[in-house]
């Protein structure tokens, strides 16, 4: 028979999980890295392209308050893989992730490209031209750094951040650094002692990839649905368009 204390410690304990699981399914651990222009900090302040789309969404599920944190991709890497709540943005759609993290999305598309020194004269026409270099600046666990290895790249520098790959780039340390064409610009202009007019595209482009807002594996259906909805709400009522086009204007002489 179950003594009465014995019934109300049972029923509190009941009380708690019916407290705490609805705080567990709304309580996403938001992760980001310094990207510019679609992740970075003024003033410790989140800023970007892909914060601002991030925000929006979240105002639209009611809660605005919710923190962004910018931590080292390779950290949130690894957290978004062995924690449960956890969402990291951006962070490209590939074949291996998709058994790895949920996704919502598409945020943007971008186009990898090898970028090397100005004046270096490196003549990259494939792959294979790449492969042959003495050293190719990448940041660890990032999408540039899995894709190379997955094609046979055996002459990669891994860092723990992209600013340091640009910097050895500048400096002779490596030859070629891969990078998103929309990002380029905008990522080493915010770098001190960097300008981009330091950097040349060279060779043909490596891969075009979309890029998702990740979520751990475990995230309910409900919750990746709400974010989905919310993003394509953006994208229908032009918010979407507005932002991008902030961030990204479109040249004069591209327009018909």
């Amino acid at each position: 028979m179950i003594r009465q204390g014995s019934r109300f410690l049972l029923a509190a304990g009941l009380l708690c999980l019916l407290w705490v699981a609805p705080a567990r399914a709304d309580g996403l651990h938001v992760m980001t890295e310094v990207y510019p222009p679609f992740s970075y900090q003024v003033e410790g302040e989140p800023r970007g392209f892909c914060v601002e789309i991030v925000r929006r969404i979240l105002d639209s599920l009611g809660r605005p308050d919710t923190e962004i944190f910018f931590y080292p991709w390779a950290r949130a890497y690894r957290e978004i893989q062995e924690e449960d709540g956890r969402v990291l943005f951006p962070m490209s759609r590939s074949a291996a992730r998709e058994a790895m993290f949920r996704f919502v999305g598409p945020v943007f598309e971008d186009t990898l490209y090898f970028y090397a020194r100005k004046g270096a004269e490196m003549h990259i026409a494939s792959l294979d031209d790449a492969r042959r270099v003495r050293a190719i600046g990448v940041t660890r666990d990032d999408f540039y750094h899995q894709f190379l290895v997955t094609r046979g790249f055996a002459n990669l520098d891994v860092s723990t951040c992209q600013a340091h790959d640009f910097r050895k780039l500048a400096q002779g340390r490596v030859d070629l650094v891969p990078m998103g064409e929309k990002a380029l610009a905008q990522f080493v202009g915010r770098l001190d002692g960097l300008d981009p007019a330091m950097f040349e595209r060279v060779g043909p482009p490596v891969y075009t990839s979309g890029v998702y807002i990740a979520f751990s594996r475990s995230t309910p259906d409900g919750v990746l649905g709400e974010w989905q909805q919310a993003l394509d709400d953006l994208k229908e009522a032009g918010v979407y368009d507005a932002i991008m086009n902030r961030y990204f204007p479109v040249a004069e002489e591209s327009l018909p």
